[in-house]
Order: structure tokens, then C-alpha cells, then sequence
């Protein structure tokens, strides 16, 4: 484990009961997502959220119909909002088969991964999808890579990790793994969001 994902694991783990209160709030600008995952696969559909936190999306992608399971680093985020359902996983290296999984949702999780890493985690996603699958991905848009305070929590001494992304470079590294960018949209709130849809390649 790197130092930075470890540090941004430690974070999550000590503001854990913070941020899942804050994600019980519903988002409505995030519904027209959901429904263009679901548009994409049928009901029942296996799904792994994987950063999922505290499992409220999760949550809502068992509301969409599908059977959804949760993986993310933090053993804090994953006991914080009793979710079931939910693994402590590192997504450069995920206990899932090859394969065996409809659709994988990455919202706002790849983004603590170092940019020397993302192709691993990008590799891993492809790695468990199965042919036809899909792949929402939303990130933080931009240049940087680097240290950010965790200021709007109550543990504002700690420091997380965030990576930022380009349209390019990241549509060209999801079809080195077998990804075809399909949708392409951007969200601003307390940042500026790219996000992705993509259709697994047959091998």
C-alpha cells in the first residue's frame, strides 16, 4: 500500500461518521445517471460500486433494480451508515472474479488513486466486467495531482489525496483496457466533474 492511498484510507476512516451523513442527503443533479446506467442493463443486472463509502449509492442502485454490492478501502466508511452488502477492498487490486460482474460504478472514488496507478484500477474494471458490460466513472476534471485538506470536516488536519483528469487522456486509457466511451458529460458543484459511460469491448 502506497503511502498516499494509505493516508487517504486514514482520512476516510476518521471522518467517516461525518461523510455519511452528509451522503444521506439525496443529490437530484446525480438521478440522470442512474438512469442512463440502467437504460444500459437490465434489472437484476450484478453491479460493484467500487469507492463506494459508507454503501448509500449502493443503496440507490438496489432501488434502480440492480443487485449491487460495495467495496471501498475504508473499514470506517464501510461501518459508518450500516449498509449491508458491503466489502473492504482495494480497487488496484479487487476479490472479484473475472468477469462476473454486469456494470461497475465509480463515482468520485477513482480520483484518490495516484495518476501512475490509474491504469491498474482501469485495468481491474475491465478485468471484472463482463463483455457488454458498463462502466459509469465520474472524476474530478483538471491538471493537478496532490494533498488536500480535508477543511470542511471536523478533522480539517487531516489530508487527502486527489487526482484530476482530462477527457483524452482518460477516454484513451479506458480503450487501452477494452472501454468505448459513449457519454461524455460535466457537473460543477464544489468542483468540476467529468463523467463517463462506456461499453466493455468483447476480447
Amino acid at each position: 500500500m502506497s503511502d498516499v492511498v494509505g493516508e487517504t484510507q486514514r482520512t476516510y476512516d476518521r471522518i467517516a461518521a461525518e461523510y455519511a451523513e452528509h451522503k444521506r442527503r439525496p443529490y437530484t443533479p446525480l438521478t440522470k445517471y442512474y438512469e442512463a446506467f440502467a437504460a444500459h442493463l437490465p434489472r437484476g443486472s450484478a453491479v460493484a460500486d467500487i469507492g463506494c463509502g459508507p454503501g448509500e449509492e449502493v443503496r440507490l442502485l438496489r432501488e434502480y433494480g440492480f443487485t449491487a454490492f460495495g467495496f471501498d478501502f475504508s473499514a470506517g466508511q464501510l461501518r459508518a451508515a450500516g449498509v449491508v452488502g458491503l466489502t473492504q477492498a482495494d480497487m488496484r487490486d479487487l476479490p472479484i472474479r473475472t468477469a462476473s460482474v454486469d456494470g461497475v460504478w465509480c463515482q468520485a472514488a477513482l480520483l484518490h488513486i495516484p495518476r501512475a496507478e490509474v491504469p491498474t484500477v482501469l485495468a481491474e474494471f475491465a478485468r471484472i466486467v463482463r463483455d457488454g458490460g458498463r462502466l459509469h466513472l465520474m472524476v474530478a476534471e483538471g491538471n493537478d495531482e496532490g494533498w488536500e485538506q480535508a477543511s470542511h470536516y471536523q478533522a480539517s488536519d487531516r489530508q487527502r489525496w486527489f487526482t484530476y483528469h482530462r477527457e483524452p487522456e482518460l477516454t484513451h486509457q479506458l480503450a487501452e483496457v477494452g472501454f468505448a466511451v459513449d457519454a461524455v458529460d460535466r457537473h460543477r458543484s464544489n468542483r468540476e466533474w467529468l463523467i463517463l459511460g462506456a461499453a466493455r469491448r468483447a476480447h
